[in-house]
């Protein structure tokens, strides 16, 4: 069991539960001496939406638990760190059933008063289920989606918005993390919770951002029976992914209306039986590809290995996450990579840096926050909490600032090797001013700053006042080269090399160059956007580099920076996969092919 924050009164713990050839993963969450007076199942959204919720799902999980209640949050088939792919059939299914076995789960420990929460999605899925079982308690719908053509047409909406068009082809939906195939978008335009017969809870409290009005078919749905209506304030920047805020209030409110909801005998619960290890998938040969999860350094991070039964061979290769996002990464894909990674022999760790995810927190450390300074020393943890005799005995792979975190790592502690996806080097972690600047951290000369930053302001004030702070923050981290780049691409090459010498502190090439010298293998995978930062006035220094054996470069034409899009993320796997299993795997008989590679991914890398 592992404790979280130190400050919450209950316990957690990490569980696969379900049918043992497809078990689903979850956390079950207890008071201390297991004394509740009810229990809770949370409904986690879906795609884009279910990363965005995480954390806010475990402190709402924490809060219920201080108040007596026991809670299970868990992961749909085919989501999370659960077995299965987004693609296997019968989703809407799949993921309905496995919202009942959870709640059997969570029904087992001894709990006689049930509740549930569902935002989003997870408040259609949770409707379904309540009207289904009877008998539920308290249901607490959270800005839930009242159908599922609703949904898919908000995801539609999203994609078009984006700039990239519908993505998907045929009648599939692509959504920001989550492609839904013909039948998927089918099944889930049945679902509709205002046609769902009976009742659905014998308390129910809705939560409706702050300006939006009541949905009047909900209002008329949900007529005759307790209902009580709150504002889930906090909402728009709880689902802005880049910054997934927890809303504070909201889970207050959430958790003290269901402790009051549910108020009734305490009992006490057992924890039920779990396995320690999950088969989540098989080589071509019929090996087992086992899970089992990992408390790392004296915080506990929290993490998972995947690995062929027996254990793996070779270095350890270190999945690192991208801002605030869970282990499972941007979209599930570090969960799809170590399942790839595995069969060929590989040992495969995820985790949660301190402060987000799972895993604990440092003394006065902010929590959920991207780019954290702490982040760097995790990444330490982890290596040595996973190759305890060796800690450079890995190799470390990041996305955006988790890929600038493994470059950090590097310099201070050189790996076998690193793969970095889509680098940043040029932005401002949370660090106190004068702080010492990190060796990869791209800036301006002070000097320069010193010079222009003024007249710049108050250039921008009298022209364009919105551009001020955003230029003056271009300017303080080096990034503007780049920014003025794109705007005149016109700018011959030496004027930049110029520029990097002159007016930068340091640039990207500098540090992969040193890692490089030092004797690491690296691979950079960059799409066009995410490549100029790297290349922009070092076409001669990137030349020298790329004729290192010990250096290569994928250019992904496909790929933009935040990989949302299914057809990208298949891409970036393969090129990874490729690359790690030619240069460290061990194993004959290789994966087993999943549908989820079976898309036309484009042309090959260059």
């Amino acid at each position: 069991m592992t404790e979280h924050h130190g400050k919450p009164r209950g316990e957690s713990t990490p569980l696969w539960f379900g049918p043992e050839d497809r078990a689903l993963f979850g956390w079950l969450h207890l008071p201390r001496d297991r004394s509740v007076h009810g229990g809770v199942v949370l409904c986690q959204p879906l795609g884009i939406e279910a990363i965005c919720t995480y954390y806010t799902y475990r402190l709402l999980a924490e809060a219920l638990t201080d108040r007596g209640l026991a809670v299970l949050r868990f992961d749909y088939d085919g989501t999370g760190d659960s077995c299965g792919q987004e693609s296997d059939p019968d989703r809407v299914e799949q993921w309905l059933s496995s919202l009942a076995t959870a709640t059997d789960t969570l029904v087992k420990t001894g709990v006689t008063r049930l509740g549930m929460v569902g935002l989003r999605m997870g408040g259609l899925f949770a409707g379904q289920e309540a009207a289904r079982r009877g008998g539920v308690d308290a249901l607490v719908l959270w800005d839930t989606c009242l159908s599922g053509k609703a949904f898919l047409r908000e995801q539609r909406f999203l994609r078009l918005l984006s700039g990239t068009g519908q993505g998907a082809g045929d009648e599939a939906v692509e959504a920001p993390g989550l492609r839904f195939e013909p039948a998927t978008v089918e099944a889930l335009g049945d679902l509709d919770l205002t046609r769902v017969e009976g009742t659905l809870a014998e308390h129910t409290l809705v939560l409706t951002p702050p300006d939006v009005a009541r949905p009047r078919r909900l209002e008329r749905r949900l007529d005759g029976q307790t209902v009580e209506w709150q504002e889930a304030t906090g909402q728009d920047r709880l689902l802005d992914s880049r910054l997934q805020t927890p809303p504070v209030d909201t889970i207050a409110r959430t958790a003290d209306w269901l402790s009051a909801a549910l108020d009734g005998e305490t009992v006490t619960v057992t924890v039920p039986h779990s396995a320690t290890t999950a088969v989540v998938a098989r080589t071509a040969a019929g090996r087992a590809v086992v899970e089992h999860t990992v408390a790392l350094g004296s915080l506990g991070l929290f993490g998972i290995v995947t690995e062929p039964a027996g254990g793996g061979a070779g270095p350890t290769v270190v999945l690192v996450d991208e801002g605030n996002t869970h282990h499972i990464g941007q979209a599930r894909i570090w969960v799809d990579l170590a399942r790839r990674l595995a069969p060929s022999g590989l040992r495969v760790l995820r985790f949660d840096l301190s402060g987000n995810g799972d895993s604990g927190v440092r003394p006065g450390q902010a929590t959920h926050v991207a780019r954290a300074p702490e982040a760097i020393d995790d990444v330490y943890q982890a290596m040595r909490g996973i190759s305890p005799g060796d800690p450079t005995a890995v190799v470390l792979v990041g996305f955006c600032s988790g890929a600038y975190q493994v470059i950090e790592q590097a310099l201070a502690h050189p790996p076998r090797g690193i793969c970095v996806i889509n680098p940043s080097f040029s932005f401002t972690p949370p660090e106190p001013a004068g702080s010492f600047l990190r060796p990869a951290r791209q800036s301006s000369k002070r000097w320069f700053v010193g010079l222009v930053d003024a007249p710049l302001r108050r250039l921008l004030r009298d022209r364009n006042p919105a551009e001020t702070s955003r230029w003056a923050k271009a300017l303080d981290v080096g990034s503007w080269p780049v920014a003025v780049a794109k705007r005149h691409p016109g700018v011959p090459s030496l004027l930049w090399w110029t520029v990097n010498h002159t007016l930068l502190e340091r640039i990207g090439i500098s540090s992969l160059e040193r890692i490089v010298d030092a004797g690491v293998h690296t691979l950079l995978v960059c799409g066009p956007g995410d490549f100029l930062p790297v290349s922009l006035g070092s076409e001669r220094r990137l030349r020298r580099l790329r004729a290192s054996r010990r250096f290569q470069l994928e250019l992904l034409d496909e790929l933009d920076h935040a990989s949302w899009v299914k057809q990208q993320r298949v891409r970036l796997i393969e090129v990874v996969e490729t690359y790690l299993v030619a240069a460290y795997g061990t194993a004959s008989d290789g994966p087993e092919r999943s549908p989820d590679l079976r898309v036309d991914s484009g042309r090959p890398a260059s």
